[in-house]
């Protein structure tokens, strides 16, 4: 006990040395498993809780509060740090350390800590569990919103291949009209050039014969 005393890990009642070292706080890797303790208690969080976010932007303390977790005098976190501190031994001298520190320290029990991490693992699994509805929750809103956009966005696409199809037949229709009011133009014209030719013959032929005809008689009444 003195051995630990001066370690910072207990206080005895009674005359002790003022200078002895406080007790260690362990670093921000994970704090092993407390030996001996019951099988049901789950690790603890990381040796210092403070600061450490959970998703959606709260802390373990934001967690803590709201699930109404009472205040401990010993904490679980400072078990995981005594744990952390003498993690040095082997499981069976761990073990006897901690209930010995338990039995010298009349301040705290062990049963402090394991009631504080039991409700403080409750508030943990009830966060988590509002995390994954409002989780569940986003992905139905998500997948509800996907299946309405593919249904606008399938809508929209038969509405323009409707509109390409119809532009496409209006397309051949015109095409058609003006491939076909062409040839009559050209037909008409074709006709007129002929029925011109065929004119300008006749003409050409009555002239020719007037003319000889002039000749003819013109001579005579000179």
């Amino acid at each position: 006990m003195s051995l630990l005393e001066r370690a910072g890990l207990v206080r005895q009642d009674g005359p002790a040395d003022d200078t002895a070292a406080p007790e260690p706080v362990a670093e921000s890797s994970p704090a092993p498993d407390a030996p001996g303790l019951p099988e049901s208690s789950p690790p603890g969080p990381r040796a210092s809780a403070a600061g450490i976010v959970a998703a959606e932007g709260q802390s373990l303390d934001q967690v803590y509060a709201a699930a109404n977790v009472p205040p401990c005098h010993y904490p679980a976190e400072r078990l995981l740090r005594l744990v952390a501190g003498l993690n040095a031994m082997d499981e069976a001298m761990r073990r006897q350390t901690i209930h010995a520190i338990d039995a010298a320290d009349e301040s705290w029990t062990i049963d402090d800590p394991l009631t504080d991490a039991a409700a403080k693992v409750s508030a943990i699994e009830q966060h988590a569990s509002g995390l994954r509805a409002g989780l569940g929750e986003a992905e139905q809103q998500a997948q509800a919103e996907l299946a309405a956009l593919r249904q606008r966005q399938e809508a929209a696409v038969a509405e323009v291949k409707r509109q390409i199809s119809d532009l496409e037949a209006l397309l051949t229709r015109e095409v058609t009209r003006g491939a076909q009011e062409a040839a009559a133009v050209e037909s008409a014209l074709q006709a007129r050039k002929e029925a011109v030719t065929q004119e300008l013959a006749m003409l050409s032929r009555t002239a020719a014969d007037l003319r000889g005809l002039i000749a003819q008689f013109k001579n005579n009444l000179t």
